[in-house]
């Protein structure tokens, strides 16, 4: 396997975006956006062309129905990334850019302690991504358009590795580490496969019981959890024992939640966000209790957000980005806490460099680190390569 380094040119631009919405859209095999109907892409969305900025426009959270919209943000700043390897840029500006960017600028708030740094840019362009930890690496998998390339990162040295490509080429797949084996499933297949990083290679374990697309993976306890996502019985949590290459039936969730995120705090399962297909938005928190089996409602984050990243880093829960499909559609660039000592609330900390939604994220040594994504509402172009690094 041949290292791949890349020199990090930091590009700070407008990107001149084009008008309308192309085929290349957030949308699952055989239709509608992942659990509603079709042509979201188009609903909404200025025709007019944008720049993928930080808009200044006012936030509206998306309760627990989902019935809330993130606004419009004016302006147009400035995106800040990095170019890529040789002939592979940080943005794909050739790609179509769906809506107006303008639009999608929503959710810039109050801005709170942190800070953002960029790290070597992805060798593959990607939305829609998995990403999962494992000693030390960050290993990506998938994306829109059925992805096989499979890449780790490595946090210290600011580098990336091409690794054997996956079985099936995936897209809103989950990833998740697993006594030393990197697991993934979801996405356009029901299928599961496990990879050994000692040997580059994959091999198949048991498929999910239902099917599942956008939903998101967890390690905990010994065993895999596959939480929300649409397909059938969209709301059941799946679990999955290694040593019976099995996957089971849990709890319900209370409501579908696709393009969702999982993390794990003090041995329970947070259930983030995400929505119901287009028309919805949450910004409600469910917890899982392993021992008994159930759900319960949690503190409800400040911002209604889906597609966004998350990760905990030092004890704390760390959200950022996400996509809002209600009137008018927009992208998150907000970040939010959540710290268990202090429950009562979320707090917000300093935005994303620009806004983005389809995003992977992981924690490693006291960061976290934010991978790829788009800045356009309802759409997956241009992707990106960008890789955002979180200073709590």
């Amino acid at each position: 396997m041949a290292l791949v380094t890349c020199k990090r040119v930091v590009l700070l631009c407008a990107l001149a975006l084009g008008a309308g919405c192309g085929a290349d859209s957030d949308t699952p095999p055989g239709g509608g956006l992942a659990g509603a109907g079709a042509g979201a892409s188009a609903a909404g969305a200025s025709g007019a062309s944008g720049a993928a900025g930080a808009g200044s426009g006012g936030r509206s959270g998306g309760g627990s129905g989902g019935a809330a919209a993130g606004s419009g943000g004016a302006g147009a700043g400035a995106g800040a990334g990095g170019a890529g390897q040789a002939g592979v840029p940080a943005i794909d500006a050739g790609a179509d850019a769906g809506p107006d960017a303008s639009a999608g600028a929503g959710g810039a708030g109050p801005t709170g302690p942190g800070s953002w740094s960029s790290g070597e840019p992805m060798p593959t362009l990607r939305t829609e991504l998995a990403v999962a930890e494992l000693d030390g690496k960050i290993y990506v998998a998938g994306g829109f358009g059925g992805l096989n390339a499979f890449e780790v990162y490595d946090p210290v040295m600011d580098s990336w590795e091409p690794l054997a490509d996956l079985p099936e080429g995936r897209e809103h797949p989950s990833l998740a580490a697993l006594r030393g084996l990197i697991y993934v499933t979801g996405g356009n297949s029901a299928n599961t496969f496990a990879y050994d990083p000692a040997g580059d290679s994959w091999s198949p374990r048991g498929a999910l019981v239902h099917a599942r697309y956008a939903a998101a993976m967890v390690a905990l306890d010994d065993a895999l959890y596959l939480v929300g996502g649409t397909g059938p019985s969209a709301q059941v949590l799946q679990r999955y024992d290694p040593d019976a290459d099995a996957w089971e039936a849990l709890a319900s969730l209370s409501i579908t939640r696709d393009h969702v995120a999982a993390v794990v705090l003090d041995g329970e399962i947070y259930a983030l966000a995400g929505r119901a297909g287009v028309g919805s938005v949450y910004d409600s928190v469910e917890i899982y209790d392993p021992g008994a089996n159930a759900w319960r409602e949690g503190v409800a984050m400040q911002d209604g957000r889906s597609g966004f990243g998350a990760a905990v880093v030092n004890g704390r829960i760390y959200v950022c980005g996400g996509e809002v499909l209600t009137q008018p559609f927009s992208v998150r660039d907000t970040v939010e806490e959540f710290d268990p000592a202090t429950p009562s609330a979320w707090t917000f900390k300093t935005e994303l460099p620009m806004p983005l939604h389809g995003v992977g994220a992981a924690a490693f040594g006291g960061k976290m680190y934010v991978f790829g994504g788009v800045s356009n509402p309802a759409s997956a172009s241009p992707r990106m390569g960008l890789v955002n690094v979180f200073q709590p």
